[in-house]
């Protein structure tokens, strides 16, 4: 009974947020020869970082895998599942808006309660990651290319490993705040920063969320971020057990 009113309270989300995902999966499948005709380079009034920037996307855009990553990994993907996942950990552990005092009227214990809540909320974002990945691997003989499905995994694994912590981050906060809109709109800011963060400065940002997140140091070197995969699960990890603690406290 958990397991199917947890999925009955995030279906839509997932489900609407899957479609959008492989939809632009298949999308930048097809665009692909379209965009290697771009000359990013030479967009009047671009100079200095911002030429640079353009000039490397142009550059990277010319193969098929450094187009998938820049185009899809780093942008496309990541940045729709943060929101994603905001918004699901913003939903809350026991939602008043989806019968939260019936919920806790269960005969269950709260810390099984949130387990199942989060056991699905990580199971769909798990999906959410790997699925548009798997459908790239599946789409790109379609336009005359290969595109590896370890590869594929690999960076499937990174998106969710690396973006869990916004939605703990955002499961933490529901805690803290009454409303539903400060947990979604902190988390994004936060990770609207750390974008930011990585842009103007790379070196200072290689082992943050989002880079893990994009998968860049498995694109430029062939080996994943190993102390990124395994610190920000951890932080994900403590940022839910302070959500389960806040909630088994709560006299509501």
């Amino acid at each position: 009974m958990l397991w199917h009113k947890a999925w009955i309270d995030t279906r839509w989300r997932f489900l609407i947020g899957l479609v959008v995902l492989v939809g632009l999966a298949i999308e930048n499948v097809f665009y692909f020869s379209s965009a290697q005709t771009l000359n990013l380079g030479a967009v009047p009034g671009a100079a200095g970082w911002l030429a640079d920037q353009l000039r490397e996307i142009a550059h990277l855009s010319q193969s098929f895998g450094g187009y998938i990553w820049v185009q899809f990994v780093r942008q496309n993907l990541a940045q729709p599942w943060i929101i994603l996942a905001a918004l699901l950990g913003a939903e809350g552990l026991v939602s008043g808006r989806r019968g939260g005092l019936f919920t806790l009227s269960l005969p269950v214990s709260r810390s099984r309660l949130c387990a199942v809540r989060v056991a699905t909320d990580l199971a769909e974002l798990a999906l959410l990651a790997l699925v548009p990945m798997g459908i790239v691997s599946v789409v790109a003989p379609a336009v005359g290319h290969a595109y590896a499905l370890a590869d594929a995994l690999v960076y499937g694994i990174g998106v969710f490993l690396g973006g869990a912590v916004f939605y703990a981050l955002a499961l933490w906060l529901s805690t803290v705040f009454n409303d539903r809109w400060r947990p979604i709109v902190i988390s994004l800011a936060v990770a609207a920063g750390l974008i930011f963060c990585r842009n103007l400065t790379p070196a200072l940002s290689a082992f943050s969320p989002v880079s893990v997140m994009a998968g860049e140091s498995y694109f430029r070197t062939g080996e994943p971020a190993w102390a990124g995969l395994l610190a920000w699960p951890l932080v994900s990890a403590g940022l839910i057990f302070a959500a389960v603690r806040s909630i088994q406290a709560r006299d509501f």
